[in-house]
C-alpha cells in the first residue's frame, strides 16, 4: 500500500478547548473534559484494538475481545513553564492488553510482538519522528 496522508484542522473555542476535524469526524479536546495527554494514550489503545483484530484474522486466532489498560507519567514542570531539564512528554507509559478468546499463551506472544510492529501510533510513540513546525499570520 502507497504512503497516504492524514490530517485534521483544529481551532481554537476558547484558551483550553479546540474543535478538531479529521476526514469524518469533529473531535473536542478540552483540558478540562478530555486531556490531549489522555487523546494519545486512547489513540494508541484503539490503534491495538483495529491492528490487533487485524493481526488474530491473518494468524487464525480466535480473539473475541481486546482490553486495552494503559498509563502514562509525565512531569508536568515543563508544560507549566518551569526551567527544568526534564522532557515535556511521557517519561514512561506502561500498557496491559487482555485477551479474551481461545488462543495458546504462546501464541499471544507471537500476536503481541506484531501487533507491536505494525500499530502506527505505538511505533510513533516508540520512535522519533520528524517534525516540523511552522506558524503564520491569519
Amino acid at each position: 500500500m502507497p504512503t497516504i496522508k492524514v490530517s485534521v484542522i483544529g481551532e481554537s473555542v476558547s484558551p483550553t478547548r479546540m474543535i478538531v476535524k479529521g476526514k469524518k469526524t469533529e473531535y473536542v479536546v478540552d483540558k478540562d473534559e478530555s486531556s490531549p495527554l489522555e487523546y494519545i494514550l486512547a489513540a494508541f489503545a484503539g490503534c491495538i484494538n483495529i491492528v490487533g483484530f487485524m493481526v488474530a484474522k491473518d494468524m487464525n486466532l480466535d480473539i473475541e475481545k481486546i482490553i486495552v489498560e494503559i498509563s502514562g507519567k509525565l512531569n508536568t514542570d515543563k508544560l507549566m513553564g518551569k526551567n527544568v531539564e526534564d522532557r515535556a512528554g511521557y517519561k514512561e507509559i506502561k500498557v496491559k492488553v487482555k485477551v479474551q478468546g481461545n488462543v495458546e499463551e504462546g501464541k499471544l506472544k507471537e500476536w503481541i510482538a506484531k501487533v507491536e510492529e505494525r500499530c502506527p501510533i505505538g511505533d510513533n510513540i516508540m520512535h522519533e519522528t520528524p517534525v516540523c513546525v511552522e506558524v503564520e499570520k491569519a
